[in-house]
């Protein structure tokens, strides 16, 4: 095959200008810090990142849903230790007032004495954290109870909703973050409140065979339930917990294999550039030595 100069000269400038586009390939990766800078560059490594990226974003957003299921039901938790106080001083005042040995006075007492532990659970009843309501169920934005003041005795009604909240606390997993006050508090065929006012009544009424057969029961049932209800919501807090402790783990595991994919090895590529330097001066010079001819040599 017959070689022109022109063959040459299309042949060496090729080869410089591949040279100068891995010197700035090189270069591109030491400036942004990435060894993708376009899809060209590693289409496989491109969709390995992308996926990584996503699996990263879904993690972050997982994790944020269950630190705020956490809150939740960390915030149940210390409200109804409250309300456990409150259950077992009702059922001190129940076992003391079942004695037929209390005069009138002290029957008062105790009468007005669970008035006030009603109306303080029915403040527990109705506990924010933030501006979420924590045992309306879905109605976040409501009480979960309102006070009747056209009855005597004023009259707690229960008016949230019997459906829990849910969170989706990783993968395809979806939890109940809250308990409904219908479940603490009774439904209404066994509203605690209104126990309580019957409670009230019989002291006042000095009937000792109710309390003794209808308040001391209803008071020892609502304090098993919650007690119940507490085991469960530790229970989901620790499953949280493990769940966070998992993602955060995988989370990581991410990162790394998208730094494996995405950032620059400094010390390779330096090493690679000081490479395509070397390359691309020596296909400078020799083109300097074989382009050297001019007219003047054929004359």
């Amino acid at each position: 095959m017959r070689v022109t100069d022109n063959m040459i000269h299309m042949g060496l400038t090729g080869n410089i200008q591949k040279a100068l586009e891995r010197l700035n390939t090189d270069y591109t990766r030491l400036s942004t810090g990435k060894m993708i800078n376009r899809p060209s560059d590693d289409p496989v490594g491109l969709i390995m990142g992308m996926r990584l990226k996503k699996g990263i974003t879904e993690g972050a957003q997982y994790k944020e849903n269950a630190n705020a299921a956490l809150a939740l039901l960390n915030s149940s938790d210390y409200t109804l230790d409250e309300m456990t106080k409150v259950l077992h001083r009702l059922s001190e005042l129940a076992v003391k007032g079942a004695h037929g040995t209390n005069d009138e006075i002290s029957l008062e007492a105790m009468a007005k004495e669970v008035e006030e532990l009603r109306n303080h659970l029915y403040h527990i009843a109705n506990s924010k954290q933030e501006n979420t309501y924590l045992f309306a169920g879905e109605k976040t934005n409501q009480p979960a109870y309102r006070l009747d003041n056209t009855v005597t005795p004023p009259a707690v009604i229960w008016q949230g909703s019997s459906q829990p909240l849910k969170a989706e606390v990783g993968t395809g997993i979806t939890m109940e973050i809250s308990i409904t006050g219908d479940r603490i508090f009774g439904d209404l065929a066994n509203d605690f409140f209104a126990q309580l006012n019957q409670f009230i009544e019989h002291l006042r009424n000095e009937d000792y065979d109710a309390i003794s057969g209808t308040d001391i029961p209803n008071i020892q049932n609502r304090l098993d339930e919650v007690l119940k209800i507490r085991g469960e919501i530790g229970a989901k807090v620790n499953r949280i917990e493990m769940n966070i402790e998992r993602m955060d783990l995988m989370n990581i595991n991410f990162k790394e294999l998208l730094s494996k994919i995405e950032d620059t090895d400094y010390a390779e590529v330096t090493m690679n550039l000081k490479m395509q330097e070397s390359v691309y001066q020596a296909a400078l010079a020799t083109s300097a030595r074989i382009m050297q001819n001019t007219l003047v040599n054929y004359i």
